[in-house]
């Protein structure tokens, strides 16, 4: 696959044969969120749109095009009309996971979009039951090599990237997991409280309540360095567990958009994640603001759609059309 700069994506406008429509002033900024509203992602994507409003002057309105792991959000960005001010606050799977599970996403990750900003990066974390007697990675391995009819672990779906990491954890430490999908974390809460499932992995966000409460236990978290929120909680490299992984969040505008609007769409969002209010409200959702440049998402994007895929390729998990 072919790896384009965002320089020779918008230098292509030029060699177009028909100059795109000119785009009316009055006409709204569409953000596609690509999943159901509410959580973290959604709220961010409001918050970003309530700031273009201010700085562009123009309406700015988040829909929600939930459906298929993202694909259909980024299928109606991809399709948007020329002249249509339109972007996409997609997940990081929708660029470096998918690219590995479907033969046909129905777009192009690197062709079809120009990356503008990633604005913050979420942690991935391993919980335990807070009822079980594990605080530790060791301690969970040493548990379910005691009870391997327990040797259970839990994700927020199948094809997600919490169930690979899980199935990588697996590999690595030699036991026989047997996976259990949920639609989403609420889902999976009561299993995981109970001890019914006695391992799951989902974002740190959507766990540090429970976490907190007592109800579960975050044992490890699964990126290079230890979290912000968690400093005293190792991560799963620290605990001998060659993993290294996180989420993130990331706008992005169609490849057919106009150089202008591109650039000014991207100044503006790149100087909204940088505003420390704007920070501030990210990390107090549970996520780690950061704010990059369009050239630092692109490499980023590349690294892990290079890290997972011998990752989906040793699961066995089935390609799809």
């Amino acid at each position: 696959m072919q790896l384009y700069s965002r320089r020779a994506i918008l230098g292509g406008f030029s060699a177009l044969a028909l100059p795109l429509p000119v785009i009316a002033a009055d006409q709204p900024l569409k953000i596609v969120f690509p999943f159901p509203p509410g959580g973290s992602g959604d709220s961010i994507a409001r918050l970003f749109a309530e700031q273009l409003h201010t700085r562009l002057g123009k309406v700015a309105i988040v829909e929600n095009l939930a459906g298929a792991g993202g694909r259909i959000g980024a299928r109606a960005v991809k399709n948007a009309a020329p002249g249509e001010e339109i972007a996409l606050f997609a997940s990081a799977s929708q660029f470096t996971l998918q690219p590995h599970l479907f033969r046909n996403l129905g777009y192009d990750a690197e062709r079809d979009f120009v990356p503008l900003s990633q604005v913050m990066t979420v942690d991935l974390a391993l919980a335990v039951s807070g009822k079980l007697p594990i605080h530790s990675v060791h301690e969970l391995i040493d548990w379910m090599k005691a009870n391997p009819e327990q040797a259970v672990y839990g994700s927020p779906g199948a094809g997600t990237a919490p169930h690979f990491i899980c199935g990588e954890f697996g590999r690595i430490t030699g036991l026989n997991l047997r996976h259990t999908p949920y639609k989403g974390t609420p889902a999976a809460l009561p299993d995981v409280l109970a001890g019914r499932v006695p391992m799951y992995m989902a974002f740190l966000s959507e766990l540090l309540e429970q976490h907190r409460d007592g109800g579960i236990r975050i044992i490890a978290t699964a990126a290079g360095g230890r979290s912000s929120f968690l400093s005293q909680t190792a991560t799963l490299k620290e605990s001998g567990i060659d993993i290294d992984a996180s989420g993130w969040f990331a706008f992005y505008a169609p490849a057919r958009s106009s150089r202008q609007s591109v650039e000014r769409l991207g100044e503006e969002i790149i100087a909204i994640g940088r505003d420390p209010e704007m920070r501030a409200k990210i990390h107090a959702m549970g996520c780690e603001p950061t704010g990059t440049t369009s050239d630092e998402l692109q490499r980023i994007q590349r690294a892990d759609l290079d890290r997972w895929g011998p990752i989906v390729r040793v699961s066995g998990f089935p390609i799809e059309d």
